[in-house]
């Protein structure tokens, strides 16, 4: 399929898991990429790799948190390619606490990154989305939808990020925007083998959020986050996907 042929996809936390899958899903479709992390060597690598395949990318280091840092990607990117037609918002960090022992500055920098962050990317993008008919894609999370445990700011971000979806689809869908969102769930990537038990944590609580058959590759959350992102989702908007394998089913 060459779902993205002359088109301009960016996706944020593309050094590796989901954002690297998907840059390199995108590429393959046909879409030109520009591909953007704090990781430096890590996303100049997935833009290498997609080059290496015969697709064309664009690596920039960036931190989302930072309005001028977003302003600098997005300007790059229309300055590289002329044009803007879907972004992909997948960065976003993740730690494991006991609610009440949980730092304020921890708190603070989660829900900077995942939802401060997502928005400063989705506002600055707008103007150019628009523009293209484009379309927005977040990555939430399970967390988002369902109690979690230890992952008070984790899960709260998230929500956020279902929320803001929610609100851009309605507020631009007549001036030709989609704003959708992937709820991945039992996906394995360096976020997943970050975790470890806090000091008290029921092993327990764990069932609660297992999926049913294994859980599976970053590669199948960005076959959804592609999807959504193409023409073949077309009378989709507003809508949180979930991909989960039957988790919270």
């Amino acid at each position: 399929m060459q779902r993205f042929e002359d088109k301009v996809v960016l996706v944020t936390g593309a050094a590796n898991g989901i954002g690297q899958a998907t840059a390199e899903r995108m590429a393959a479709e046909g879409a030109q990429v520009v591909c953007t992390d704090v990781e430096t060597e890590a996303v100049e690598a997935t833009a290498k790799k997609i080059e290496a395949a015969g697709g064309r990318a664009l690596a920039r280091t960036s931190d989302i948190s930072n309005p001028d840092s977003v302003k600098e990607v997005i300007d790059d990117t229309l300055k590289e390619f002329g044009q803007l037609d879907s972004l992909c918002n997948i960065a976003g960090i993740v730690h494991y606490d006991n609610t009440h022992e949980l730092e304020l500055a921890r708190w603070t920098r989660i829900l900077e990154v995942n939802l401060t962050g997502t928005f400063l990317m989705c506002q600055t993008a707008l103007p150019h989305l628009l523009e293209a008919q484009g379309n927005i894609v977040n990555v939430a999370s399970t967390a988002g939808l369902s109690g979690h445990p230890w992952m008070a700011a984790y899960a709260s971000s998230k929500g956020g990020v279902l929320a803001l979806t929610r609100t851009l689809a309605v507020e631009y869908a007549r001036k030709g925007l989609r704003a959708n969102a992937v709820c991945p769930g039992s996906i394995k990537t360096a976020m997943h083998d970050q975790f470890s038990l806090p000091e008290g944590g029921n092993m327990k609580l764990l069932e609660r959020i297992m999926p049913l058959d294994k859980f599976r590759g970053p590669e199948q959350a960005a076959s959804l986050v592609a999807f959504l992102a193409s023409s073949d989702a077309a009378h989709i908007n507003g809508e949180e996907v979930r991909v989960d394998g039957g988790t919270l089913a």
